[in-house]
């Protein structure tokens, strides 16, 4: 029975000082709206933005050779009617920000390169690939919706690779 009765009065001071804090808190909490000629500074707020990728590209993409265009790389989503061909190369953004590069392996079958992706700025993501020595590539996405994906490549020259030369 003791214990209940504490509980009961701890409860009801608690009530009592949240009923004092609450009005407290209200009136001090934006200083600079109560003195105008004061020097103090409101609070700057700063905003995040994530940069990601249109949801569009979360995908797995197949090479549409057919129809690039000079350095402009076009990708169309794999249940896309290709025409025939042995094998084509293809790639896969997820949302984790695991990159996977299809390419053609010796039986015409498709050979999974994993990697990572990251955006670097608008419309740029860099994608890795650990397990290999020209691990670093940039694709510029120029046109990105459910029915295609245009992007430019651009290889990069990594440290391991300069010494090798």
């Amino acid at each position: 029975m003791g214990k209940q009765l504490l509980r009961s009065l701890s409860f009801r001071v608690s009530l009592c000082i949240w009923s004092i804090i609450l009005p407290l808190a209200h009136a001090v909490s934006a200083p600079w709206q109560i003195e105008h000629n004061a020097s103090i500074t409101p609070p700057t707020i700063v905003q995040v933005i994530p940069m990601t990728l249109p949801s569009q590209i979360f995908r797995r993409w197949t090479h549409s050779r057919e129809e690039d265009v000079g350095d402009t790389l076009v990708y169309r989503p794999s249940d896309y009617p290709f025409p025939p061909a042995r094998g084509r190369e293809g790639l896969e953004f997820r949302e984790n920000g695991e990159f996977i590069r299809y390419q053609i392996g010796s039986t015409d079958r498709s050979l999974a390169t994993p990697g990572r992706w990251s955006v670097q700025e608008t419309n740029k993501v860099k994608v890795q690939f650990p397990n290999q020595s020209a691990s670093l590539q940039t694709l510029t996405i120029l046109e990105c919706d459910e029915q295609i994906l245009k992007v430019r490549q651009t290889a990069e020259v990594t440290a391991s690779d300069t010494q090798h030369k």
